[in-house]
């Protein structure tokens, strides 16, 4: 026991390693991890990306708003997305030509449509200052996707059938 009024440093360590997320080698691979061992900023960009609803945001778009053929696209956007490394996606995003993926990175307070950017800024108050928003482009004409990335994961937040956050 410490001094009254000390704080029992050895119990905080015993319960922040009760609390402590653990993942096995296998966990690691499926969830596209990065291991503290090998943390850093490029072995990020090497990860193969898949896309996450947990901060889906039907309010704004649902699946069933959008069309078959639609639908078949976003389909293919999956398996598109999937066959790229983080570091080839952010490269999609160069200004002049946009290509693929078209990955846009954006300020929440630039989103044309406030129906939708009320629906990212109810996401981002739940998350990490740092993360950053961005649009990936489902075709090439108006289907876009809205969300952000944290390890391998795309967190997809919010659907854009007919590119409204950013009108032509």
């Amino acid at each position: 026991m410490g001094k009254k009024g000390s704080i029992p440093k050895n119990r905080i360590k015993q319960e922040q390693s009760h609390y402590a997320v653990r993942a096995h080698k296998k966990e690691i691979e499926i969830l596209g991890l990065i291991s503290e061992e090998i943390s850093t900023n490029s072995s990020a960009l090497r990860l193969m990306p898949y896309v996450a609803l947990k901060y889906f945001q039907s309010d704004w778009q649902s699946f069933s708003d959008w069309e078959k053929k639609e639908l078949e696209a976003f389909s293919r956007f999956l398996s598109d997305l999937s066959k790229h490394t983080w570091e080839q996606v952010y490269k999609t995003g160069s200004k002049i030509p946009k290509y693929g993926l078209g990955y846009t990175k954006y300020n929440l307070d630039d989103v044309s449509a406030v129906k939708l950017k009320n629906c990212l800024k109810s996401v981002a108050a739940q998350i990490s200052e740092e993360i950053s928003f961005f649009e990936l482009r489902v075709n090439q004409e108006k289907l876009r996707v809205h969300g952000f990335q944290s390890q391998s994961v795309f967190f997809l937040v919010a659907l854009d059938r007919n590119h409204e956050a950013f009108p032509f």
